[in-house]
């Protein structure tokens, strides 16, 4: 069944076209056009060059973002609870401030650190998950490198802090520590990560 515009509305859009062209050719609008052609040629021109532009740079290939890193990384004291910086470059675990742990390893692990708002407060900052190299991989995984996330999660442990067990992060338990982080809070805020400053 094809639409079918009731007589009325076609009645009144016909008028209001028909005000339109009136005033158009009140202002005298075609003789003006008809007297500088070539006003309008140069501005019709502009205009297909401008659209132009626009169209290539909305079409164009994007560069993805470079990702933000910062020159320190956020560990975890499993001695204390607290967490304190160390340099990018280490994948731990590390001494931490409190010493060593009970049965001697060190007790500095590295923290994924994270925040409901943009410019938290010590006390808004959550750990997601610690991070540790997998003993049993041969290759060692650089930790300051995730732009890559297949080569970051390679011969990588992951666990929450309330967890005993460290878990490949490719394994289902891994993964399903990280599909927990994307979960909003009760707000409808998701989190966000945080750099050390």
């Amino acid at each position: 069944m094809a639409l079918k515009i009731p007589d009325l509305l076609q009645y009144e859009m016909r008028h209001r076209l028909e005000r339109v062209q009136s005033a158009f050719e009140q202002w005298g609008l075609r003789e003006w056009i008809d007297r500088h052609a070539g006003a309008v040629i140069a501005v019709a021109s502009l205009s297909v060059v401008l659209l132009g532009f626009v169209l290539i740079r909305v079409l164009w290939p994007a560069r993805p973002a470079p990702v933000v890193q910062s020159r320190l990384a956020w560990f975890y004291d499993a001695n204390t609870g607290r967490l304190f910086t160390g340099s990018f470059k280490q994948g731990g675990p590390i001494a931490a401030p409190s010493g060593p742990l009970p049965e001697g390893g060190p007790a500095g692990f590295r923290a994924h650190v994270y925040s409901y708002v943009l410019e938290p407060s010590e006390s808004e900052l959550f750990v997601g998950f610690l991070e540790r190299p997998d003993p049993s991989a041969g290759a060692k995984a650089t930790a300051q490198n995730m732009t890559d996330f297949q080569a970051w999660a390679e011969g990588r442990l992951i666990k929450r802090v309330k967890d005993d067990r460290w878990v490949a992060v490719t394994s289902a338990e891994g993964q399903a520590i990280l599909h927990d982080l994307l979960k909003p809070d009760a707000r409808g805020r998701t989190p966000l990560y945080q750099l050390p400053p």
